[in-house]
């Protein structure tokens, strides 16, 4: 009895670790800013440096992984058929990772393992370092490099399978994939503000992109459920309820490009917030040139009164541009420890305090009213200077 527990135990661990993921292609995306391994530029050159760049999915940003029978994996961009490599088998801390010419060496497989929710590390076989999103940089084009592992953020990596533009139709629930929607426009109804409606799409830890959802069509818009979702050139014709909404715990969702118009008196009944974030110890970025036209409320908000409110909620806003008018650009809750991150914010007739870029609040349980301190500037809840933002 004692050698078939001791079997079972073997064979269970052996499950965990040689089966963590299964061959196949896929975006690789960083829990720590919702951004993909890219190859620098599509270069097919030995050497060419790869880092992280706006999950767009192109082929310099899908990698086919191979297991390898040793518990090892082959990870080859698909532009190229190159592999990641351990550059010049340098086995220190801040190695570079470049692409080079498959060999099989030890420096080319690399050990991914299952860390929970949905994450996993990428260790080398050769040096035992992880990928490591350098210096914890929140920007498109940080670089990616080795160092040994501690189970931050920017060492845990999310990986997206590459899947097919059937797969985008209104009420699709998407799990653990990046999918191009091929410009489809898509929709369910819009019952004016009503917060019951559901998402046109949901996502778990999972990325769309060059989707329309249709003025009549909106109801609550994306959701990001879990993991880290990123919306790339996503339009949205007259926002309904919201355009999405952040519900990952933990997560992180990106907005990359794209656009959201809202009229005044239509579909979507009296303006309101663009991006509604509700998850707790969680991030949303907006970015890629974004921009918003006709009139809205907020461009996003922490929620005011949630059930079980609490924080703290993240927002990175920057190179997004507010060609409408709008109320505010952000609201964050002082007293959950939110925190708002804004440069290069361009504005259409932009004027100091109109509109306010970043108002604090006390927020509050579900039932009662979150109260507005105001406007503030270089504070521990908005970073964010008047230099930060232009006139557009």
């Amino acid at each position: 009895m004692k050698k078939l527990f001791i079997l079972l135990t073997l064979m269970a661990f052996s499950a965990s670790s040689f089966a963590a993921l299964s061959s196949g292609r896929y975006v690789i995306v960083s829990k720590l800013n919702g951004n993909a391994l890219d190859v620098d530029s599509f270069s097919s050159d030995d050497g060419a440096n790869v880092m992280q760049w706006f999950a767009i999915g192109g082929t310099n940003q899908q990698f086919d992984v191979q297991a390898l029978g040793d518990g090892s994996y082959s990870i080859r961009a698909v532009h190229s058929g190159k592999s990641l490599d351990l550059y010049e088998w340098n086995a220190e801390d801040g190695a570079e990772l470049r692409q080079w010419s498959y060999s099989g060496g030890d420096n080319q497989r690399w050990y991914i393992d299952s860390q929970g929710g949905n994450y996993h590390s990428i260790t080398s076989k050769f040096s035992g370092r992880a990928l490591d999103v350098w210096e914890m940089s929140m920007y498109a084009g940080a670089d990616v490099r080795l160092f040994s592992y501690w189970g931050g953020a920017g060492q845990l990596w999310a990986f997206q399978r590459v899947g097919s533009s059937s797969e985008c139709y209104a009420g699709a629930s998407l799990s653990n994939r990046f999918v191009d929607c091929g410009g489809k426009t898509i929709g369910l109804s819009c019952n004016g503000d009503d917060e019951s409606q559901g998402a046109v799409i949901s996502l778990n830890n999972a990325s769309i992109r060059n989707v329309r959802l249709a003025a009549n069509g909106g109801a609550d818009g994306i959701h990001c459920n879990g993991g880290n979702c990123t919306l790339t050139d996503v339009v949205w014709e007259d926002v309904c309820e919201d355009a999405a909404t952040n519900k990952s715990e933990g997560g992180t969702m990106t907005i990359v490009g794209g656009s959201a118009y809202n009229s005044d008196g239509g579909y979507g009944g009296t303006p309101d917030k663009i991006f509604q974030h509700n998850s707790k110890n969680s991030t949303t970025v907006i970015s890629g040139d974004f921009t918003t036209y006709g009139k809205h409320g907020k461009l996003w908000r922490s929620c005011g009164n949630c059930t079980n409110n609490g924080g703290p909620r993240n927002v990175l806003i920057y190179d997004v541009n507010i060609d409408s008018a709008i109320g505010a650009i952000v609201g964050v809750n002082r007293n959950y420890g939110d925190r708002a991150t804004i440069r290069d914010l361009r504005i259409r007739n932009y004027s100091s305090g109109s509109p306010h870029v970043c108002d604090e609040y006390n927020g509050v349980q579900k039932g009662s009213s979150s109260s507005k301190y105001g406007e503030y500037w270089n504070s521990a809840s908005c970073d964010v200077s008047p230099s930060d933002v232009s006139s557009l």
